[in-house]
Formats: structure tokens, sequence, C-alpha cells
């Protein structure tokens, strides 16, 4: 057992959980929280003590100083799950450590109930204060949780649902007649005793179709759910400002090293300076309109009007996008990513070949979508261009300026020293999100 800050925080929650006679238990990885590694714990509580629950859960991370910075649904709701995660801040290391937990009082897909409060908590073993799901209820979490959001069923568990369907088959069967039918409850089973694993993900409509018209659904509760969820926005939308070789793309590729626990590879969403939610058609390209990144300042400006027509276009393709796009992923939860943005035609002109005064530049930006944090990468010139020989010192030095300059004109600026080592960069930008998310809460 290593005595990790999340298993000191997850301990005293437990500890406090069973000191107020709240039933609890863990649905998977049980030895992972043991020994202190486990950064996503998934459990379940009674659901009559879920709001007790609740503020032992936030007078730990108070108490332990550690911040909430990202939740989804409230003890309120007794049907669908919540999402909670801390994180606490070792400024002498430069560590960030995350804790993700999910409380499922039932578990619940699309509204549906496929097991109830009382099924999940029947049959604890238990394990001091890691008591832990029934056999038949870790297996049940463990398929069907991957294989209906998922679509499909995660390799590291099959071998323990197979053993688990072999050895509990008729409550395993018991469990999956409440959302199948029996025909289909043996076949399902069957599959999964035999370790047919791409027969059951080729079969997820067929379940699917069971559940829709078996299940008891709380359509109500699941609709206001996921209009929580869009209205909350977990999502954050951030922007790397800088010039060629200040390291936007480095830190960027190493964010997931520090916060991953809460936004993964998988919920990141890039965007190179503008969303390309409208697309130029072929003859505007040949005619200029897309600039060369290894060679920015290779063409000369176009003329006002054209520069003009490219700004209407730009405008447009910025609004569109996020309304079309880029505010659903970040209602979805994604980190959204620009690399460059809107902020640049301040900085660096010639790269998008425009003949246009700041004034016209203001005027369009007040269409554009708001980020929520914008970083602008900043620090020794001969050091950037050491990195990126595209631009000249002297130039790299008058973007430096022009973005210092501009910098009142950008949403929630932060400037970022590029000369310190990449690791320091990174801690700082990774804190000043999870800062960001924390207001939120």
């Amino acid at each position: 057992m290593h005595n990790t800050p999340s298993l000191l925080f997850i301990t005293d929650f437990y500890t406090e959980l069973q000191h107020q006679n709240i039933s609890y238990c863990i649905l998977r990885k049980v030895n992972e929280v043991m020994q202190g590694n486990a950064h996503d714990i998934d459990m379940t509580v009674a659901d009559n003590r879920l709001s007790d629950a609740e503020k032992i859960l936030a007078k730990t991370a108070n108490k332990l100083n550690w911040k909430l910075h990202l939740q989804i649904g409230n003890s309120k709701d007794k049907c669908n799950y919540k999402s909670y995660q801390y994180y606490q801040l070792n400024d002498y290391e430069q560590k960030i450590h995350i804790i993700h937990i999910d409380i499922i009082p039932t578990f619940t897909w699309q509204g549906y109930e496929l097991l109830s409060n009382n099924a999940m908590l029947e049959n604890i073993r238990p394990n001091g204060l890691f008591p832990i799901a029934s056999a038949s209820v870790e297996a049940f979490c463990k398929l069907f949780s991957r294989l209906l959001f998922n679509k499909y069923v995660k390799s590291e568990y099959k071998r323990d649902i197979q053993e688990t369907f072999q050895k509990e088959g008729q409550t395993i069967l018991s469990l999956l007649r409440n959302f199948l039918t029996p025909e289909t409850a043996q076949y399902i089973y069957t599959l999964a005793c035999d370790g047919l694993w791409d027969d059951i993900e080729n079969e997820r409509k067929l379940i699917i179709a069971n559940i829709r018209k078996i299940a008891k659904r709380s359509k109500f509760m699941y609709y206001l759910h996921i209009l929580r969820k869009a209205i909350k926005r977990k999502g954050l939308i951030i922007v790397f400002q800088g010039t060629d070789g200040s390291g936007k793309s480095t830190i960027i590729q190493g964010l997931t090293s520090v916060i991953g626990n809460s936004y993964s590879k998988s919920t990141i969403d890039y965007n190179h300076w503008r969303p390309k939610f409208l697309h130029l058609g072929k003859k505007c390209v040949d005619a200029g309109m897309k600039s060369s990144t290894d060679q920015p300042h290779a063409s000369p400006p176009l003329g006002r009007l054209t520069s003009l027509a490219k700004m209407v276009f730009y405008t447009l393709d910025y609004l569109l996008g996020y309304v079309g796009r880029t505010y659903w992923q970040a209602a979805r939860g994604h980190l959204i990513i620009f690399d460059r943005y809107y902020y640049d035609f301040y900085i660096d002109k010639l790269r998008y070949r425009l003949s246009i005064n700041d004034a016209w530049i203001r005027f369009f930006q007040i269409f554009i979508p708001k980020p929520d944090i914008t970083f602008l990468m900043v620090g020794d010139a001969q050091q950037i261009f050491e990195r990126k020989k595209e631009l000249p010192v002297a130039e790299v030095q008058r973007q430096i300026d022009a973005i210092l300059k501009h910098q009142k004109l950008f949403t929630n600026p932060h400037i970022v020293d590029v000369s310190m080592p990449i690791p320091s960069v990174l801690y700082y930008v990774s804190r000043e999100i999870l800062s960001k998310l924390s207001t939120r809460n």
C-alpha cells in the first residue's frame, strides 16, 4: 500500500462513511484503490444517504486541501451517476494530483435502469475500508459499462467476466433478466461464458432493443441530467497564442501527462487557428487564400476588398463553428484547444495576407466566441528562433512585443514564459486550467 495523496483522501472519505453507517462499495479495481494507484474510482452508495455522502466528500476535500474542479450531477438525482473530480497542488515538486470519484447509485443507460440500488449493494464482500461489490455485480458492470457506452468490452476485464459468469450462473442470469428477454439473457450469458467477445459486441443492437422494450426508464430525470450537463459545460476552450518556435505544440502534446485523469486524449479536441467549420474552395486556395506554415511570409498581402472578404469568412467560421460544434464539445466535457486563434490577426497579418487595419479586426472580434483562457507564449526571441528557424529573430521579437501590447484585447490572458523548462511550463498551464474549472463550482 502506497500512502499517496489520493489514498489519504479516499481512506478519510471511507472512514467517515463507515462512521455514519452509510452503505457503500467499490465497483472495480479495488486492488488499485487500496494500493493508492487508482485515480478513477467507481463506487455506489445507498441512495437514501446520497446527500450525506456528498457532504462528507466535500468536507473531506476541504480538510485535506483538495479543490473541486469538475462535477456532474448531485445527490438530488438518485437515478443518474454523479462525478466529482478534485485536484491538489504540490508547488514544491511541481506536481498535480487528481482524483476522479464516480458515485453510481443505479446502473443506468440513457435513463433505463439495469441494476437497482438495492441490487448493487446486495451481497457486498467485506474488505475493511474497501468493501467490494458482489462478484456478479462487479462482472456485470465491467461488461455492460464498456459495451453499452463505448461499444466494446475492455480487454483487461474479459477473463474476470468470463470466470464470474461461469461461477455465478444463476445470479448472473437473474440480473440479465431485469432488462433482457429470457432467451436473449441466456444467449448473452452463454457467449460470455465461452469468451466470444466479438459476438457479444456484434449483438449490442439486440441488447439495446431488449433494454428499450423491457427496462424501466426515468426519462424525465435522464433528460434533465443531460440538460444540466450541457448548461454546466464542464469542458473548456483554451488558446495558445505565440510565435513559431514558442513551444505551443510541445505543451499541447504534453498536457495529458499532467491532467490526463481529467482530460484524456479522447476528450481533447485540437484546432489549428480556426474551427474550419466552413471550408475554402479549391479556387480560393489556388488564389492564395491559404498561407504556408513553413514559409508564413512567402506571399504578398492581398488587396483591401479581398482582405475584408477573408475577415467576413473567418468570422463566420469562428461563429458557426462554435454554435455547430465547439460549444457541444465543451458541453460533453471536452478540452478544446486552439493552436493560435483569431487574436493572431493582431500579431501577424502577413501570415494571412491581410491588408486591413486593427479597427476592422476589433470590429469583427465582437462576433468571435470568447475562449476561457488565452495562454500567451513569450520568452527570449533568440532561444525561440533556435527552436524553429522560420522567421528572423527580429520578426520573432516583433511578434512577442505585439502579443504583449495587445494582451488586453484577449480573453483571460495568462503570460507563459517559455524560457522555463518544459515540465515547469506544463505545470503552470495545467494549474491554470484546473483553477479556471474550479471557479465554476
